[in-house]
């Protein structure tokens, strides 16, 4: 998965209307979505290690990091986040090649391999097909670590009335207030959305 890039310098208006660097600065990110929740930074452009949320920026007032494409508040303050010495706010930026329309391809993963399973960050469509008839548990990662819009998991081997597909979820998260999903009726399936406020939404059980 390749990330989109964001680079910014931290700047304040003065009294004269002339723009000054703020060495240092600390830099908020958030998702212009209800909630405002903060985005899941990356540091790199394969978008596999993790950045802090907020984080400051360099001697020079530069920062940049790389995100899903879409639309973002950025917040570059002094002192502390609930009473600063200084803040200014860039509302609706639009980061990525096609902005807010940015998404993951969702090309299936197919599981054929027995033994437990894992639904990570660049998962989108999980295919259950495995070459022995068994349960099949899936570990989803952590919703604010998950790079697509959704993740649907199926049963395509046709038995998972006999040999359930049972999601557990990261930590304490759940999805819908439910602990694990069982997909119980073969061929069944299961979409499930991160939900803003943390967490996972059911969007689709059959």
């Amino acid at each position: 998965m390749v990330m989109a890039v964001y680079n910014g310098r931290a700047l304040t208006k003065q009294s004269d209307g002339t723009l000054k660097v703020v060495p240092g600065a600390h830099i908020e990110v958030r998702t212009e979505i209800p909630g405002l929740p903060f985005a899941p930074l990356k540091s790199n452009r394969a978008g596999t290690t993790p950045k802090s949320n907020p984080f400051d920026a360099d001697s020079d007032g530069k920062f940049s990091f790389y995100v899903i494409g879409g639309a973002y508040q950025i917040r570059a303050y002094t002192g502390s986040s609930g009473s600063p010495d200084t803040e200014d706010f860039i509302y609706h930026e639009a980061i990525g090649l096609n902005a807010e329309s940015d998404s993951i391809a969702r090309v299936p993963r197919v599981i054929a391999d027995a033994g437990a399973a894992a639904a990570g960050v660049n998962d989108t469509f999980i295919i259950f097909n495995k070459t022995v008839g068994e349960a099949s548990p899936i570990a989803v990662c952590a919703s604010a670590d998950f790079l697509g819009d959704d993740l649907t998991i199926k049963d395509a081997k046709g038995d998972a009335e006999t040999n359930n597909i049972t999601l557990t979820f990261d930590g304490a998260e759940t999805c819908d207030g439910l602990s694990t999903i069982v997909i119980s009726t073969n061929y069944g399936m299961v979409t499930i959305k991160p939900n803003p406020d943390g967490g996972w939404l059911l969007t689709q059980f059959s």
